[in-house]
């Protein structure tokens, strides 16, 4: 009735899910899909492309920022939130960490009915993160020595979450698993470094946890339920997903970690280095060779550059990295295009529709 349509920002979402019985749970509070997962869509016609549905991990803190973003204020915008239309305009590259990652957090502790001094519970009686990249999903407490399981899910394969990749015993883990493991540990690592507010050291500090701990980033680190590996890597195959074209050129960046948790001696690296016909269309900058000292990692930066579509070869790409190094046998990690992956990792979904564009929704997001 106003005339303001087709300039008004629409946004449909949520707080939470409810477990209705899943896992034999009725409410929320938990880091299962049913409770942590919410909808997301977004309308803003002639600037978000309608019928588009983006398959990345995002969080609820994003929604404020991409609201400043799409009109006019982003310069005002001092939360902890990262505006989502990096992925509406397909623009993101990942410059200078892995921003496709989606962090939760919890704490179930209560003040008593008392002085208010006390808290009901213990920190880590439940899993205090969560961490979510592409279809892997780790929950750790905030406590190294906490009882509490820490569970891992591939929910592409897994969607219903019946399957703990950890294993009830953490140590019956294959290599491939806990290498995941570790991955999504340094993701949510890096993420609390970010978070964590300069000198009040928000996640750093224990005073943040009323007392308990020596620090969430300290305590997640010493964290380790699985078994020690001579070497670990984040992935034996790395997914490069939607480049953005920066001028004439298409850019991505990827992260590979490597890392030691065998005590003793340390990790030698003699060698990280690209190969195959496509190998030209990327380099590797960061940790390229050298010692990784035992409870350590160290991480690779992948850029792909080309002023080709990258879907022309995408398919069909025809690269690896090659990592030689002190434990034995070579380790190739396979460069995948985000169209090969047969996990139902695609880069983005677009779906068109007939219908009337001020009846279409806008864009619709995996969020957490």
């Amino acid at each position: 009735e106003a005339g303001q349509t087709k300039n008004t920002l629409v946004i449909f979402t949520s707080d939470h899910g409810e477990s209705l019985g899943a896992h034999g749970r009725r409410g929320k509070g938990t880091f299962f899909e049913e409770s942590i997962r919410v909808p997301l869509m977004m309308r803003l016609p002639d600037k978000i492309p309608h019928g588009k549905s983006i398959d990345i991990p995002t969080s609820s803190i994003d929604v404020f920022s991409t609201i400043l973003d799409y009109t006019g204020n982003k310069v005002y915008d001092e939360s902890d939130g990262k505006s989502l239309r990096r992925f509406i305009d397909e623009s993101n590259i990942n410059h200078s960490h892995d921003n496709e990652v989606a962090v939760s957090e919890t704490d179930y502790r209560d003040p008593t009915a008392g002085d208010g001094h006390h808290l009901t519970r213990r920190l880590g009686d439940k899993p205090n993160f969560m961490v979510v990249k592409d279809n892997w999903k780790l929950t750790i407490p905030k406590l190294a020595s906490s009882p509490t399981k820490d569970q891992l899910y591939n929910i592409a394969l897994d969607p219903f979450e019946m399957n703990n990749m950890l294993g009830h015993n953490a140590a019956s883990a294959s290599t491939e698993i806990i290498g995941k493991a570790e991955h999504l540990k340094v993701l949510l690592i890096e993420w609390m470094e970010r978070m964590n507010g300069g000198s009040k050291g928000y996640y750093s500090n224990p005073v943040f946890n009323a007392g308990e701990g020596r620090g969430d980033i300290v305590e997640v680190k010493s964290r380790r339920t699985w078994n020690h590996l001579p070497v670990w890597v984040s992935d034996t195959e790395l997914m490069i997903g939607q480049p953005a074209l920066i001028g004439s050129t298409y850019i991505r960046n990827e992260y590979l970690f490597i890392g030691r948790t065998s005590q003793g001696k340390d990790l030698g690296v003699y060698s990280i280095s690209l190969e195959g016909k496509d190998g030209h269309f990327f380099d590797l900058t960061g940790f390229l060779t050298g010692p990784i000292h035992p409870g350590t990692h160290k991480r690779v930066k992948v850029t792909f550059q080309s002023s080709r579509q990258y879907e022309d070869f995408a398919i069909n790409l025809d690269a690896q990295i090659r990592v030689c190094h002190s434990e034995g046998k070579d380790i190739i990690i396979k460069l995948q295009g985000c169209n090969s992956i047969m996990s139902g990792g695609k880069c983005h979904v677009t779906e068109e529709s007939d219908e009337d564009d001020d009846a279409q929704i806008g864009i619709s997001y995996k969020i957490y």
